[in-house]
């Protein structure tokens, strides 16, 4: 499929007869009363339980910062006063059990 970037989109893409569901009744067939007639209700969806938890947990976890702060501060002192000194053979092997398809150390 292509797309042309002359056609632009109108603001209102959703048709009418979707818009208006819930104003329309259900049309009353010749020879029957109003009485009798029922309205059309619009479609319904309902949000399953996993779904809410996904959203409480999400929530939960806009809450917490993505840096832990108390484990990099006395890192970060440690570099400032260059004291740090990391285990090369300890760093390559985090490094490469972090890639994807390993399992492990290398």
């Amino acid at each position: 499929m292509k797309i042309d970037p002359r056609i632009q989109p109108t603001s209102d893409l959703q048709s009418d007869s979707v818009k208006n569901t819930k104003k329309t009744a259900a049309r009353v067939p010749e020879g029957k009363s109003d009485s009798t007639s029922s309205v059309v209700s619009g479609d319904t969806f309902q949000v399953s339980s996993k779904q809410a938890e996904l959203q409480k947990l999400s929530g939960q976890m806009a809450s917490v910062p993505e840096v832990r702060s108390e484990r990099v501060a006395p890192l970060k002192a440690a570099v400032a006063q260059k004291s740090y000194n990391p285990d090369s053979g300890k760093v390559a092997d985090a490094m490469l059990a972090d890639q994807p398809g390993n399992r492990g150390k290398a």
